[in-house]
């Protein structure tokens, strides 16, 4: 699909002249694909650019399109069936290593919202050992988030028996004991704690793991060199809603919103939103120590062979470069 590129006479003029910004005359439409629906809570940004207008301050109409998982996400912005594509970081690490011609170009959610959450009695390596374990798949985000949740055990994927299913499925194989442990994103790890008697988290893995990056935004190469102004105001929308989540005096308002996108409990959200924010992870900001330790990990964990892509061919951060000084010139005050 073919998106317009906004001319100078559009929001770009506005932001170059260091203005507030305005809708362009006639809005771009882009297609970006969201790994998971309905949305957990780190993939509210783009929902919240969505609601507060920020999309259409920058001359966007943007269709926020739900993906089976990260790898359909991944391989829709390969394909140029989406233009932009919201999926776990390994994703990005993966399509590097296989030469695949998109990169990362920001992030939507910088750290893990992951919690390792195991049923009484299987919180150690020695009783873990040999037990079935919950994955919805042997690689991509499901298997490198399960071997890094057994990491600091001291244990690896081959000492555990992984058991493939639905991310859906693990609160109800948790509850009849057909799995021990499994890796939640936080806001189901709420809901396990909360229905299950006796579990227990042993892992918020942005504390064990703080440098791997969990979430990426993809794009085609040749999508973000034919259209850089288009993705330089996808982006500066992004950070704007970043900028909008992270002020305190919004996060009742957000988790308010959040129920009515994710479909879950005011509970399970507000744990979440405040996960998140303790997380840090609300943010487009891409590391390139985090990029690189998550490229090597996944070759420790088997995600991929060596040697392990680099910075460069993960993630081409100029678009986000441009971006943050768009909004900079803003003075966004949310």
């Amino acid at each position: 699909m073919t998106a317009a590129v906004l001319t100078a006479s559009g929001t770009f003029a506005v932001y170059a002249a260091g203005n507030a910004g305005a809708a362009a005359p006639k809005l771009t439409s882009i297609d970006v694909g969201i790994a998971l629906s309905p949305p957990k809570a780190v993939f509210f940004a783009p929902y919240v650019a969505q609601a507060m207008g920020f999309f259409k301050q920058e001359g966007l109409k943007v269709n926020l399109i739900s993906m089976p998982n990260g790898l359909s996400t991944e391989l829709g912005a390969t394909s140029g069936s989406i233009n932009f594509g919201m999926s776990s970081a390994t994703d990005s690490v993966e399509a590097a290593a296989a030469g695949a011609p998109i990169h990362a170009i920001a992030s939507y959610g910088t750290t893990l919202d992951t919690e390792c959450v195991a049923l009484p009695g299987f919180t150690t390596a020695a009783e873990l050992k040999g037990q079935a374990v919950g994955t919805t798949g042997a690689g991509g985000f499901a298997g490198t988030t399960l071997a890094a949740c057994l990491k600091p055990l001291g244990l690896t994927l081959n000492d555990v028996n992984p058991i493939v299913m639905t991310r859906s499925q693990f609160p109800g194989a948790m509850a009849s004991g057909s799995i021990k442990l499994a890796a939640f994103h936080t806001d189901d790890a709420y809901v396990v704690l909360h229905s299950i008697p006796g579990t227990k988290v042993i892992d918020k893995q942005y504390q064990t793991l703080p440098n791997w990056w969990y979430g990426g935004i993809s794009s085609l190469d040749s999508y973000t060199a034919a259209h850089p102004l288009v993705t330089e105001h996808f982006l500066a929308a992004l950070i704007m809603a970043d900028n909008w989540m992270n002020d305190p005096h919004h996060t009742n308002q957000l988790i308010n919103m959040g129920v009515k996108w994710s479909g879950e409990s005011r509970a399970a959200v507000d744990y979440a939103v405040h996960f998140l924010l303790r997380a840090k992870s609300y943010s487009t900001a891409v590391l390139p120590a985090m990029v690189n330790w998550t490229s090597q990990e996944c070759v420790t964990v088997g995600d991929i062979t060596a040697p392990a892509p680099t910075y460069s061919q993960i993630v081409n951060t100029k678009y986000l470069k441009v971006a943050t000084q768009m909004v900079a010139k803003m003075k966004f005050k949310g």
